[in-house]
């Protein structure tokens, strides 16, 4: 009765005080349940942004930070570790937006990218012209036992020209190939390919609008036509036996870059892809914990949108062990990938090629509604300024129709925007997740091709939010780019391209701002910052050690800086470099 008359600060203080209450009576009565560590510099990330020497641990939670002095007073029996004495710790770094079943393909195939990838059990070098593309791809298919399919991720048609199945027919005319564009949103096939998967135009229903991005006769399938084709893919990309090890590829790949939470954003729901990914990743001895979110597009396409809650509903009980679902948080999707150009954009392009829209109109505007409605926090995969202009005007549309304080709507990529957007993504309290490689990678080349120079070197304007506090974090969207946060801080503060130069100046992030971007910031817009995220009292023991302070490093040094261990939950598992 007290609780109901108080007001809603009134009832947080309260909580708070009894946490900090249970807090003490833990510590106090279990004494022996408690460890110190101490390091060079425990950078929190709390409300205070402190920095401190020291951090005491019982089980699962933080009980305490401060000196080793007053640590030890409070803990008289605490046991102290000095193994991290020389290092620093970090929040456990938040990678909010990762692909697994992608990244496992990816994982799987032959890497023949734009950029280096330095992943486990392989290293591929970056090429970035036609006949050096050809070679690697006619390289790989020699060396490839022959009752094996080829499958290739990384290719760009910026770079490497373009492709159809009659290139790859003059590769192999007896093995199935598939090219898998840089972007995952395009797939390229030979003929016998096409023929063993049973892709022939007249065993689907196209619609007029989805024709353009389904041409079979180059064997060629992009945004909606590669989603027309994506099951009869499905049994040469997810057997069982790939996808396992691929996930298993992943872990490692994440915990080596001292990655402690992800998220999958736009999980589909596939019941064998699902069940792998629950006995991998799920494994209560992996580091890493995974927090899945539903896939709207993919739920679209198979329920009548009267149908959708519950579906969506039920197929979040999907995850087991380390794997679980968010509650009320779902998926959507604006318009098409940065990578394969397809976003939409206010001026269009310079060569006069179309964009895409992932969701037709009016179905993405039913779907919002319908999720907006049932109190859910809506992400929104978006690349292009028109783009957003649609997020924003139905999200507008949306809270003045049903008003809702903390909806945290979250933009997810964050390709290109307009100045004058900043302004409404504040008004309307929306949050950003961003990709900052697509500056390394895209915006020396397009700001010559396609986009123009002005746009391009503006692209995922960082430095405008920070200036405007509007949050922001950081992902990967692995395979989009390797999954380092460090590597992710580098592209935000750093803004280095391909071309050795600085793209936007002033779009530049602060090192304290990139680095909440994969810790607290990447919390917040997954709901998971009473819990992960910083290092304070009552939060999981998730901690990344690194050999040297990100906060004080050389901003161009950033990036290789090692991780040493992980912390997850308070379970210690280290890094072998």
């Amino acid at each position: 009765r007290t609780l109901i008359r108080l007001n809603h600060m009134q009832c947080y203080v309260l909580l708070y005080f009894l946490s900090l209450c249970s807090l003490y009576l833990v510590a106090e009565g279990d004494l022996k349940d408690v460890e110190i560590f101490i390091a060079k510099k425990i950078i929190t990330l709390d409300q205070y942004e402190s920095e401190t020497e020291a951090v005491a641990v019982s089980g699962e939670i933080i009980l305490s930070t401060g000196s080793l002095q007053d640590l030890s007073e409070k803990f008289p029996s605490a046991k102290v570790s000095k193994e991290f004495e020389n290092a620093f710790i970090v929040p456990g770094f938040i990678e909010h937006h990762i692909h697994p079943f992608l990244s496992a393909v990816t994982m799987n195939s032959e890497i023949i990218a734009i950029d280096d990838w330095d992943l486990p059990g392989q290293t591929s070098i970056g090429v970035r012209d036609r006949n050096g593309y050809l070679q690697r791809l006619i390289s790989a298919e020699e060396k490839k036992p022959p009752d094996m399919p080829l499958i290739s991720w990384g290719y760009h048609h910026y770079f490497h020209g373009k492709l159809s199945r009659y290139d790859l027919d003059k590769i192999s005319l007896t093995r199935p190939i598939v090219v898998i564009h840089r972007s995952f949103h395009e797939f390229i096939l030979n003929s016998v390919a096409m023929e063993i998967l049973g892709i022939e135009e007249s065993q689907f229903q196209i619609p007029d609008e989805d024709k353009p991005f389904a041409n079979f006769d180059e064997g060629h399938f992009s945004e909606r036509g590669a989603i027309l084709v994506l099951g009869n893919l499905m049994s040469l990309l997810g057997t069982p036996e790939m996808l396992i090890n691929g996930l298993r590829l992943t872990i490692d790949h994440l915990h080596s870059n001292g990655v402690t939470v992800i998220g999958n954003p736009g999980a589909m729901y596939n019941p064998g892809i699902q069940q792998a990914k629950n006995l991998v990743l799920g494994n209560l001895d992996n580091p890493i914990e995974s927090y899945f979110m539903p896939n709207g597009l993919h739920l679209s396409e198979n329920h009548d949108l009267e149908d959708i809650l519950e579906a969506t509903v039920s197929k979040t009980k999907w995850g087991k062990g380390k794997v679980s679902y968010l509650d009320n948080q779902i998926k959507l999707f604006a318009d098409g990938a940065m990578y394969s150009q397809k976003m939409m954009m206010r001026d269009g392009y310079l060569d006069g090629h179309d964009g895409a829209w992932l969701i037709h109109e009016d179905i993405y505007k039913a779907l919002f509604k319908i999720f907006w409605d049932a109190g859910y926090q809506i992400h929104v995969h978006q690349n292009g300024d028109l783009g957003l202009d649609r997020v924003l005007d139905v999200l507008e549309e949306n809270l003045k129709n049903k008003p809702r304080e903390d909806h945290r709507t979250t933009v997810v990529h964050f390709g290109y925007s307009a100045k004058d957007q900043i302004q409404r993504l504040k008004k309307l309290n929306v949050l950003v997740s961003a990709n900052p490689y697509y500056v390394t990678t895209l915006s020396d080349l397009y700001s010559k091709e396609g986009v123009g120079f002005e746009r391009s070197q503006e692209m995922v304007r960082l430095g405008d939010l920070e200036r405007e506090n509007i949050p922001f974090s950081l992902h990967s969207d692995m395979p989009m780019a390797p999954a380092s946060p460090l590597l992710l801080m580098d592209a935000a503060i750093n803004r280095v391209n391909f071309a050795n130069k600085v793209a936007g100046p002033n779009q530049r992030v602060s090192k304290l701002a990139a680095l909440k971007g994969v810790t607290i910031n990447a919390a917040h817009v997954m709901q998971i910052e009473d819990q992960y995220g910083s290092i304070e009292s009552g939060k999981f023991a998730n901690f990344t050690v690194l050999e040297k302070n990100p906060l004080s490093e050389e901003s161009h040094s950033i990036k290789n800086i090692k991780a040493l261990a992980t912390f997850s939950k308070g379970t210690h598992y280290p890094i072998n470099n």
